[in-house]
């Protein structure tokens, strides 16, 4: 007898619960699945320097290179809500910029470049990030969510530079080097959602990094905001912003990569939920 009542008041909870996620005002807060697939427009803006053991470092702007205009990119990310309250997210957003700039350096250093005078300096500047997070939502209710979590900012860097001109007064050389690193920076954030209305939501996000390990030195900050409009139950358009503040040192390979950079810009995408 008493299993069965215990039964009962199990099945009644489990089933109220059911109950109460159905009625949230916006769909937004029960979605099993969501997909979000458009463009982004960052910009970056500040230094990188990449020195070979030994030598000064020379940080080079991405405003003297020609690095820091705005490019259009894609943008992914999905959502799988696995319980009422944990969910596991993956998003992708890059930058890919290209520069190009003829002027006068007194010191031009990266990597096995070490060069000074009238130069022609093409640049190619890509960052990818790839982002897996997971968290719980501490308060969830038919209007909002508020939660926490943890999870890895992977961050590929591709940095490639030409030199070329009256390098250290020698007419017609030409000088290159390039970088290719992946720093996978572990990070803590929390995130928020809240229905407007059952068409319109705003949800937000601040994840951080501050660590020291293996060959990896610096900090990490990322912010997120993002406004959703629902077409209809399944399927909506949204408008957000992404703004990382990145001061990461990277030591391999008798090398010394430093990126002390504001990545920061609109993001325009599509929503399907399920």
């Amino acid at each position: 007898m008493k299993l069965r009542l215990f039964a009962l008041l199990f099945g009644s909870v489990l089933s109220g619960t059911v109950l109460a996620a159905g009625n949230s005002l916006n769909p937004v807060l029960d979605d099993k699945f969501t997909f979000k697939l458009g463009a982004s427009w960052l910009k970056a803006d500040g230094s990188f320097s990449s020195t070979r053991e030994g030598d000064p470092t020379e940080k080079l702007t991405t405003s003297d290179l020609g690095v820091d205009d705005t490019e259009t990119n894609a943008a992914f990310s999905a959502r799988w809500r696995f319980t009422e309250r944990w969910r596991l997210t993956f998003d992708y957003f890059g930058l890919d910029v290209n520069g190009n700039v003829r002027e006068d350096f007194d010191d031009l250093d990266f990597g096995d470049i070490q060069a000074s005078g009238f130069l022609a300096v093409d640049t190619k500047f890509k960052t990818d990030f790839y982002i897996a997070q997971v968290g719980y939502s501490l308060l969830k209710n038919e209007r909002a969510e508020l939660g926490i979590g943890a999870g890895v900012h992977i961050v590929r860097f591709d940095t490639k530079l030409k030199v070329s001109g009256g390098i250290n007064n020698a007419s017609g050389s030409v000088q290159s080097d390039s970088v290719d690193l992946t720093a996978p920076l572990p990070n803590v954030l929390g995130y928020g959602t809240y229905a407007f209305t059952p068409k319109l939501s705003l949800d937000g996000s601040v994840g951080w990094f501050g660590l020291s390990y293996s060959d990896y030195d610096g900090n990490l900050l990322t912010l997120a905001a993002n406004l959703d409009y629902r077409l209809t139950d399944h399927f909506g358009v949204g408008v957000g912003y992404n703004y990382i503040n990145m001061d990461l040192t990277i030591n391999k390979s008798n090398r010394k990569d430093k990126y002390d950079i504001d990545y920061k810009g609109p993001v325009l995408y599509v929503t399907a939920s399920f």
